[in-house]
């Protein structure tokens, strides 16, 4: 339908211009504030049209373009620890200083975020790329790179995966650090760490304040060919379109 269409032409847009919905986290840089409303309102006309919700549908390969909250949380392993802390405050106060000690002085800044959903497997995986020392300098004073750019794929991996009407759950189970294309390993972390797969799922129930295994349920309230749009038990958003598709294709540019 052309006015669908529309409605995810401009969040293509204010997803571009928000740098993924994050120029509009406070804590980052409270500017766009006007687009967090314009992108609610987007996502309200679209939870308003029908539309059907199937393992059919939702399996396969999508990239988050847009959310509402730091990237990082789309990730199974940050959204079993959100369900664990059984408190909004928390959740957000933990999530904001974890922000903070990856991303000071903008050392660390994260790349692409994938998914994949396979139901006959019955596996999510999610990855999501990290960037370090990207752009390292003296200001003023020096117009070159003091260190080399280092980074990694950071790979969580969450089974049982089940869809309940609306609902995905699914457990933790394991991640690992994998090494990208095109960037350099960390030096020293990669020969003791990267590559190998850590039992996150073991580990999490040995840990006294546990009190059930790492799980997580994200909330589907949007679904077609090209674009999912995900909800968190708090109600945090998550944009996600097919990789394959192209947001610059004709049929969009004549919608505008």
């Amino acid at each position: 339908m052309r006015e669908i269409e529309e409605i995810k032409t401009n969040i293509y847009k204010i997803a571009a211009v928000t740098d993924r919905g994050q120029r509009l986290n406070k804590l980052v840089a409270p500017i766009y504030e006007e687009k967090a409303n314009e992108i609610e309102d987007l996502i309200e006309s679209l939870k308003s049209f029908n539309f059907e919700i199937s393992e059919q549908s939702l399996s396969g390969e999508w990239e988050l373009i847009f959310s509402n909250v730091e990237l990082f949380r789309s990730s199974p392993f940050f959204l079993a620890i959100e369900k664990a802390l059984n408190d909004e405050f928390k959740s957000n106060l933990f999530f904001k200083l974890h922000q903070l000690q990856v991303g000071s002085f903008g050392i660390s800044t994260i790349g692409r975020i994938a998914q994949k959903i396979d139901f006959d497997k019955k596996e999510f995986t999610s990855t999501f790329d990290t960037i370090i020392f990207g752009l390292t300098t003296i200001p003023i004073l020096g117009w070159f790179k003091l260190l080399p750019t280092f980074g990694g794929r950071v790979i969580t991996l969450a089974n049982d995966l089940v869809l309940k009407n609306n609902l995905l759950d699914m457990n933790l189970q394991k991640t690992k650090v994998s090494k990208v294309d095109g960037l350099n390993k960390i030096p020293f972390f990669s020969k003791l760490l990267m590559d190998r797969w850590y039992p996150v799922k073991e580990v999490w129930n040995k840990l006294p304040w546990n009190k059930e295994s790492p799980n997580c349920q994200v909330s589907i309230i949007y679904l077609d060919e090209e674009m999912r749009i995900m909800q968190d038990i708090y109600g945090s958003i998550f944009i996600y379109i097919r990789p394959s598709i192209s947001l610059l294709s004709p049929d969009k540019l004549s919608n505008n």
